[in-house]
């Protein structure tokens, strides 16, 4: 991979990863509110799936940028 190549993969890892963060926060307001249970336990799984997303960003790194 050229440095182009680098530079511009590593800014669609930074975009998804701002992304990621985005539905992580709302997943996280969202469990502040008053939700019926179904509701809060779809906030939680929405939270953690966006933090597994977030652990297969940082894998994607270690591998490709060492």
């Amino acid at each position: 991979m050229d440095e182009q190549d680098n530079l511009t993969f590593r800014k669609f890892l930074h975009d998804l990863n701002n992304r990621v963060g985005t539905i992580l926060a709302t997943a996280e307001l969202l469990q502040m509110e008053q939700l019926p249970p179904k509701a809060n336990e779809r906030s939680r799984l929405i939270e953690n799936k966006a933090l597994e997303v977030r652990e297969i960003i940082r894998n994607i790194q270690e591998h490709f940028m060492k």
